[in-house]
């Protein structure tokens, strides 16, 4: 996703500096008209806004505070956190960045690759207004939907951890109910078709249909990426005091999937997992390809 929002930000009024350790996304970029960069201190030398969207917390401490990392940068002054690392992480990111006299805007997003390149994802948005205010042009051209959810960075990250384990919890409980339909002889598409117009229509359960049933299992995320949002959500929904027992189920579903090596396959291959375990498929009519392909 990361490589989309960048290239929504390469325009005339935006000169772009990018740095990604995978040289071939790097590329792409270049071709549309990026500067590349050697490290990410190199990116932070050269421009006061920073954005970063990284697959784990790890990948974010090394981009900011490693060696090279963009704190050291001379030019930066705001550094935009879109990842989805966690309250606990984004709020030390911020107050150490803040010794240093740079601002830290937490920033998250939602939508999946397809909304990154067409620019209509969902930003959560939590920092003071003035930073807010100087990220913002940017992040108008990637989003569609914008929520201010506080001045406190985590504060955002907290609100995708919510949206997020809803699609975890919601998408292991689809899973498991298709498999049920299924198994009774029900047909997928015509499960796919009532659930879409009665009570127990989920954004999950969409996704499966789209994604899942045709059998083309490309939404465009890593099944890593969300059983590590599984894993964030319980750390702190344990460290708030709030129990969380479905959820705990729900991450049982994710983690056996895991274990049986499904860590980047895309994330709706979580049918797959339960399919096996039930014996039996869930499939509906094969994706139309446009007339002229």
């Amino acid at each position: 996703m990361g490589a989309a929002m960048a290239m929504r930000l390469i325009h005339p009024g935006c000169r772009l500096h990018v740095y990604d350790p995978n040289a071939e996304a790097v590329s792409r970029l270049v071709d549309a008209g990026a500067v590349a960069h050697a490290s990410p201190r190199s990116v932070a030398d050269a421009a006061a806004i920073v954005m970063a969207c990284l697959p784990s917390e790890a990948a974010c401490e090394a981009a900011i505070f490693g060696q090279d990392g963009v704190a050291a940068g001379n030019a930066l002054q705001t550094y935009v956190e879109m990842s989805t690392i966690g309250p606990t992480a984004v709020s030390s990111i911020a107050q150490r960045l803040q010794r240093q006299h740079i601002a830290t805007v937490d920033a998250p997003v939602s939508g999946g690759p397809a909304a990154a390149r067409a620019g209509t994802l969902s930003i959560m948005l939590a920092g003071a207004s003035h930073d807010i205010a100087r990220a913002m042009p940017s992040l108008d051209r990637i989003a569609k939907t914008i929520h201010n959810l506080g001045d406190q960075p985590g504060q955002a990250q907290a609100m995708k951890l919510v949206n997020n384990i809803m699609l975890a919890a919601n998408m292991a409980v689809a899973s498991e109910a298709l498999a049920m339909g299924a198994k009774a002889g029900l047909n997928a598409d015509a499960m796919a078709d009532v659930i879409r117009s009665s009570t127990g229509q989920s954004a999950a359960a969409d996704i499966l249909a789209r994604f899942a049933l045709p059998g083309s299992f490309d939404f465009g995320a890593h099944m890593s990426i969300l059983a590590k949002d599984v894993e964030l959500a319980i750390t702190e929904a344990s460290n708030l005091g709030v129990p969380a027992r479905v959820l705990e189920q729900a991450r049982r579903v994710w983690q056996t999937a895991m274990e049986e090596g499904r860590s980047q396959d895309d994330f709706t291959s979580i049918i797959k997992s339960v399919e096996e375990r039930a014996n039996v498929l869930v499939r509906g009519a094969p994706r139309r390809q446009p007339a002229n392909q």
